[in-house]
């Protein structure tokens, strides 16, 4: 009986759970690109590519040059050379297709507020030092447009106070009344300022997206018969020394000297001079003509089929140099260094052959000992091992000298120096001067010291 009644209370609550009148909410948050997008910002330019049929390549620097057929997609963020500049200058005079871009290569978050206009900040030093690339191409970069940029402070600026005082409460028109409700009835009826801060905050982030994309320059553009519909970053300006041929294909999005691309003729060879690559970023690459815009500027006049190296740095490291330069003299390198560890590092050169049927006298075995401090750099050793063999045949043989004091007095070093035929000066150098770590310089000491031991 009581096992039928709980069955009957566990079907009742699941029959309660089941029956409630629930409902699926769904909510997109945007985080922003994961994985592979998230440190290529390429990688979707690079798929479609792919899908067009082209050969795109991503590659952290330069190195060696394609083949004058490709294109290069490369950052100006890294720096270039003159001697890069120079080499890149050739290769599109020769027929290559350079796509230069000044600044938007780096894997930043494309969905972050703001974090594109600070990364203009950065590009006052391309503006201060200069790029030699552009100098090749006789290009000069100017400021943005700051008029432009008050402009769009000011609108954020009044939208963010008109906002603040919406959020501040009214002034109440009736006469005051006495205060009866409690403490905790007033913490209840107060408004609570953490969530107006938060609408402000977010009010905020929305301005700093409405400034940025107030600062991006919607142009349109006009080549190979066809119109693009193109939004531009306007951080920088471009301005051209000389006039456009439009003959042979140049073009400027926006006027002369005060254009956001250039895509100019060089030799055989073209290049395409970008202020930002906002264009051809993940995020950015499906609205208005990118894609398309894109896809012309790889296949060119002839609509070929290329590679396209999409390159984050146009000089490779040392060490890449290094061996793209120098490999001979990089492997020689360390054959030489093998060499010599083998030759002098203990246990890796040939091992002497043990002898176990030839039997050492004492004398081999003293010499070995001296040998091997010697080789030790402990000279010291062996002169203080000969000073006391001289003192014990003083103390033993000769009990009239006073020698137990171990100290060399002026007549004892005369009473050695004439049993022994040597000058005073020797005996005493033989005592107090200290070890020496020069062959010629220790050999005549232990002679002496010897000469002693022998003659007392």
């Amino acid at each position: 009986m009581i096992l039928a009644h709980r069955i009957f209370l566990l079907l009742t609550l699941c029959m309660l759970l089941t029956a409630c009148d629930g409902h699926w909410e769904q909510v997109e948050k945007t985080k922003g690109y994961q994985g592979k997008a998230r440190v290529n910002p390429f990688l979707a330019a690079q798929r479609l590519l792919e899908e067009l049929g082209h050969m795109p390549e991503r590659r952290l620097n330069l190195g060696i040059l394609p083949d004058t057929d490709a294109v290069i997609i490369l950052s100006g963020e890294g720096g270039v050379s003159e001697g890069r500049a120079r080499q890149l200058t050739n290769w599109v005079r020769d027929g290559g297709h350079l796509i230069y871009c000044l600044s938007g290569c780096r894997a930043y978050n494309d969905h972050a507020s703001g974090l594109e206009l600070g990364m203009a900040m950065l590009e006052n030093v391309l503006e201060q030092e200069g790029d030699p690339l552009l100098d090749e191409f006789g290009i000069e970069l100017k400021k943005w447009d700051t008029d432009a940029m008050a402009r769009s402070l000011e609108a954020a600026r009044k939208k963010l106070e008109e906002k603040t005082e919406d959020t501040k409460e009214p002034e109440k028109a009736a006469p005051e009344k006495k205060d009866t409700s409690s403490k905790s009835d007033k913490d209840k009826a107060a408004p609570k300022p953490p969530e107006k801060l938060n609408d402000l905050l977010k009010e905020a982030g929305k301005m700093v997206d409405a400034l940025h994309e107030d600062l991006m320059a919607e142009m349109g553009l006009d080549w190979n018969g066809r119109h693009y519909k193109l939004k531009l970053a306007g951080f920088h300006a471009l301005k051209l020394n000389r006039p456009l041929d439009a003959v042979d294909g140049e073009f400027a999005v926006g006027e002369r000297e005060n254009a956001a691309v250039l895509h100019l003729e060089h030799g055989l060879g073209h290049v395409t001079v970008l202020t930002h690559a906002r264009p051809f970023r993940n995020r950015w690459l499906t609205e208005h003509d990118h894609a398309d815009w894109l896809d012309a500027l790889i296949a060119g006049e002839d609509d070929n089929t290329r590679e396209v190296f999409f390159v984050a740095a146009a000089t490779a490291s040392f060490m890449d140099l290094l061996w793209e330069r120098g490999w001979m003299v990089v492997i020689m390198v360390v054959i030489c260094i093998a060499f010599w560890l083998w030759r002098h590092m203990p246990r890796f050169g040939p091992l002497s052959p043990v002898q176990l049927d030839e039997t050492r006298h004492f004398s081999s075995h003293i010499a070995s000992l001296g040998h091997f401090y010697w080789r030790m750099r402990r000279p010291d050793v062996l002169v203080q091992a000969a000073r006391e063999a001289v003192w014990e045949i003083l103390r033993t043989r000769h009990a009239s000298i006073d020698a137990h004091t171990r100290h060399l007095s002026d007549a004892l070093a005369a009473s050695i120096a004439t049993r022994c035929h040597l000058t005073v000066e020797r005996v005493t150098a033989a005592f107090d001067m200290p070890a020496p770590h020069q062959a010629h310089n220790l050999i005549p000491l232990l002679r002496d010291l010897q000469t002693m031991r022998t003659q007392l």
